[in-house]
Formats: C-alpha cells, sequence, structure tokens
C-alpha cells in the first residue's frame, strides 16, 4: 500500500471518529445542588469555596458542569441587593470580610463570572414572601423558583448531586 492510499484512509477515519468524539452526551455533565438555607457568614465562605473549587476543578479538566445553588430560609439575604422595608438587614459580612476581604456579595458575582451559565442560583419565592422581598431586591444573577425546597426536590430527582454545608 503506497503512502497516499494510507494517508487516505487515515484521514478517511479520523473525519469518521472526529464527530463522535465531539458529541457528548447529556450523562457526561456533572451536575450539581447546593443548598444554602443558614446565615452564619463562615459557612457561607466555606460554600463558596467549595463551590470555586467545583468551578476551578470543571474547568481546568474541561467537563461539562452545571451547579444549582438554591438559597431559602437566612440565606436569602446572601442574594440581595437592597434590605430596604425586608425581614433582613444588610449585614457587614455581605460588603466586607471573608477570605478575599471583598464580603460575600463579590464572591458570588466574581463566581457567577467564572462559571457563566454553568452555575444559576436560586431565591426562594416562599422566602421572599415571607419576609416581605421583592424581586427587585433579588440580585440581577439570581433566578426566583416559587419554592426553594422543591427546587432542590427536583433537582435530586433529576440526579443531581446534593451538597449542604454543615
Amino acid at each position: 500500500m503506497n503512502c497516499t492510499k494510507l494517508t487516505s484512509i487515515l484521514l478517511l477515519v479520523a473525519i469518521m471518529i472526529t464527530p463522535s468524539l465531539a458529541q457528548k452526551d447529556a450523562d457526561d455533565t456533572v451536575t450539581i445542588v447546593y443548598q444554602c438555607d443558614f446565615a452564619d457568614p463562615k459557612r457561607v465562605h466555606l460554600l463558596l469555596n467549595t463551590l470555586n473549587n467545583v468551578v476551578k476543578h470543571y474547568q481546568t479538566n474541561f467537563v461539562d458542569f452545571e451547579v444549582n445553588l438554591v438559597a431559602l430560609g437566612p440565606c436569602l439575604q446572601y442574594v440581595m441587593k437592597d434590605f430596604k422595608d425586608t425581614r433582613f438587614m444588610k449585614k457587614p459580612y455581605i460588603d466586607k470580610g471573608g477570605p478575599t476581604g471583598a464580603g460575600t456579595a463579590s464572591r458570588l458575582k466574581i463566581l457567577q463570572q467564572q462559571a457563566g451559565d454553568s452555575l444559576e442560583i436560586y431565591a426562594c419565592g416562599n422566602t421572599m414572601q415571607n419576609n416581605n422581598v421583592k424581586p427587585e431586591q433579588i440580585a440581577d444573577n439570581v433566578k426566583i423558583t416559587p419554592s426553594g425546597i422543591i427546587k432542590i426536590v427536583e433537582r435530586q430527582k433529576e440526579g443531581y448531586a446534593y451538597i449542604k454545608i454543615k
């Protein structure tokens, strides 16, 4: 077999194999749901540290991932931009403190920028209603779900790994 025929055959095989390598099953995507239902800033920073590690790991290893962070109960305050007339008060740790000194709001925003569409943050509509929080008081990058706990249950039924920081 001459070199030209061998090259042609190898090229044909490469063309046939490439599409199958380029296509990934939806099952190849790592899916994770984080539950945040606490106010303790140390726990929130730990949650953000683990979330940062997840984003870096999967991006570095070119693995598709989807992470949901669901804020309910006292954790809702971490995804708010305005506290006026609500049952939450703006705490200093939202804008200051933590490992970077920039507070939790800045860390969440940076994580969202790094992860892009692979990170979705949800605010619990029930918690909002119970604490007089209006949709416009939620950070712009946060989606509202009618019930945070139901969002978590639905994600778990869809096969998402469940993470809660203790």
